[in-house]
């Protein structure tokens, strides 16, 4: 090792401490940051965006009933990836499922069968003389939700039943009526007010 030439000092002096300036070197530019990366070519936000594609998409072929949905179901794959930091500014691409998505058969749509007609069997009871309204309760009471009712005097229609009074039935008090039965009884009617033809 060289010795320093003479009256050159060895060290600060008094036994100081040497310090390093801050600031700028000069001659030297200052440092520069390292470079940030923008947020959407972060690893982490290219998988938060697969996640929420394919929630959208899920929720979107999901709306269904749970049985239509298991097959889709079992055959997703599910994919998932260790995410480490990088310096490069690459975006992360996830990987690809190995499976194609289930092929979505086209909608046919189709109006529901209605159901059937409810089997009921029972003795006509007497509706003559009776409200129209009080009528047609009676015999819902026995599973016919539907009988007809038509004008005596003229082709008025009945808008309020309770209008109305039946003066005949299409059948008879005490016959058996059984099977589907719906829009089989009509009873005439004439208004409260009026006399029976």
């Amino acid at each position: 090792m060289t010795q320093p030439p003479p009256g050159h000092p060895t060290g600060p002096p008094n036994g100081q401490i040497w310090s390093v300036p801050q600031g700028p070197t000069p001659g030297f530019p200052p440092p520069v940051p390292p470079k940030q990366t923008p947020v959407y070519l972060r690893p982490w936000f290219a998988v938060l965006a697969l996640v929420l594609v394919v929630g959208a998409i899920g929720s979107a072929l999901g709306g269904g009933d749970d049985e239509e949905t298991a097959p889709a179901a079992a055959a997703t794959t599910t994919v998932t990836q260790t995410v480490t930091a990088t310096p490069s500014a690459q975006p992360v691409v996830p990987p690809v499922a190995s499976t194609p998505p289930p092929a979505v058969a086209p909608s046919t749509t189709t109006a529901p069968a209605p159901p059937p007609a409810p089997v009921v069997d029972f003795a006509m009871p007497s509706v003559v003389g009776m409200n129209l309204q009080d009528a047609q309760n009676l015999i819902q009471t026995h599973g016919v939700f539907l009988s007809l009712s038509h004008d005596l005097l003229g082709t008025r229609n009945q808008l309020v039943d309770s209008n109305w009074k039946v003066c005949d039935q299409n059948v008879p008090a005490g016959q058996r009526v059984s099977g589907d039965a719906e829009g089989a009884i009509d009873l005439g009617v004439v208004k409260l007010e009026e006399s029976c033809p």
